[in-house]
């Protein structure tokens, strides 16, 4: 359990399976809509949760979230394309088999919404210890992201959780996920965002074993928009690195590294409308790269895009402190466009634009982005190779 190495399952091959939807059975607290929970389930740690594998066949499955997707006619309400593994390959095609969650869905609280920008953000992770994956989706909006439960047949029924941002991790590394939930205020960061911990198992009626609140000091002023985890000092615990919105129309990333006392603030760094945590150079430790967009000092690409630019801390024992060097690299359009492999990162416009995928297939994360901006499916990506591979980077001063 206290191996340094991150325990982040990259997605290998792909094929995709239908979605089972099952319609709502039960209600839940304050009118929430649940499914039937497994009697006399008792949740078993794992020494290593699982966080891909939503119908547990042993295969990793993808996400997709596009929360500018229009549903039932209303522009932006969102949805998430799920693309469930298999031994074969992906297959995102009009031939393959997916699922496609939205607020239309059976079993999912609530309607579509125009501007509720539901799937813009994901999270995943078995948060029930059942064994299967379970999918966080998130909003851009105020209204409640939902929880969407995993089984033998894949995703089907949903429960609303108090937030509108959620990030899913081993925070306590007791081999049981937990759950970070945010609720930002309106404006640009100045409303503050009220965080919450909830310590898994989180009952499928909403219900986590225990709560605490997050740092409500330190985020009393800024807008949290998105996140990431992994385990960055190599204790055994998920770190969490959040984007947020800190005023003035920028954008920040804060590191916390977790302990026996909860996830406690160690960074902070100028810039990263989106941030992914992984080990980019084969040391053992998940490393944080924040993306600090194109501009100055990010060069010109050689197309019509520009080239963007990544700030990356490099994880050790010590973590990710606020004597950390940072370093940069930059990326330019990937000539070919997406592909299914990173399709879950393209939602640039809503802090989900960058994630860490081994999309060579050699072993290491490479960090895969699209275009500021730019539609889910839609954006070019930049792609810059991992571990022997990687990107040489150049110290920059930490701001």
């Amino acid at each position: 359990m206290n191996s340094p190495r991150p325990r982040t399952r990259w997605a290998g091959s792909l094929a995709v399976l239908l979605l089972a939807v099952v319609a709502p059975t039960g209600r839940g607290p304050a009118g929430v809509t649940t499914v039937p929970v497994t009697p006399a389930f008792v949740p078993v740690p794992a020494a290593s949760p699982v966080r891909e594998d939503f119908d547990g066949d042993g295969y990793p499955d993808l996400a997709v979230g596009d929360g500018h997707a229009t549903v039932g006619g209303r522009q932006d309400a969102g949805r998430v394309t799920v693309l469930y593994g298999g031994p074969d390959g992906s297959s995102p095609g009009e031939g393959g088999r997916r699922a496609v969650i939205s607020r239309a869905t059976g079993g999912v609280p609530g309607a579509p919404v125009a501007g509720e920008g539901f799937g813009s953000r994901v999270s995943r992770g078995d948060l029930d210890a059942d064994g299967y994956a379970d999918l966080v989706v998130t909003t851009a909006a105020t209204s409640d992201a939902v929880i969407v439960w995993g089984g033998p047949h894949g995703l089907s029924g949903a429960t609303s959780v108090p937030a509108a941002v959620g990030q899913t991790g081993d925070f306590d590394g007791d081999g049981l996920l937990d759950l970070v939930l945010f609720r930002p205020g309106a404006g640009d960061g100045a409303a503050g965002t009220e965080a919450t911990v909830w310590t898994g198992p989180v009952r499928r009626l909403g219900v986590p074993a225990r709560s605490a609140a997050l740092d409500p000091g330190g985020l009393a002023h800024v807008g949290v928009v998105g996140g990431a985890t992994g385990d960055v000092d190599g204790d055994g615990r998920d770190d969490l690195v959040l984007s947020a919105h800190c005023g003035a129309g920028a954008s920040c990333t804060y590191v916390y590294r977790s302990t026996s006392a909860g996830p406690v603030r160690t960074a902070g760094h100028r810039g990263g409308p989106a941030v992914a945590v992984g080990d980019l150079d084969g040391d053992g430790y998940a490393d944080v790269v924040a993306d600090v967009g194109a501009g100055a000092g990010a060069g010109a690409g050689s197309g019509p895009e520009p080239a963007r630019r990544f700030d990356i801390a490099h994880g050790s024992a010590a973590g990710v402190g606020e004597g950390a060097v940072w370093a940069t690299v930059t990326a330019s359009p990937a000539p070919e466009g997406p592909g299914a492999a990173g399709a879950d990162v393209l939602d640039a416009g809503s802090g989900a634009g960058v994630r860490l995928l081994d999309t060579d297939g050699d072993g290491c994360p490479d960090l895969v982005a699209a275009a500021p901006g730019e539609r889910a499916g839609k954006a070019p990506l930049r792609t810059l190779s991992g571990c022997p591979a990687g990107a040489v980077p150049v110290p920059v001063h930490r701001r």
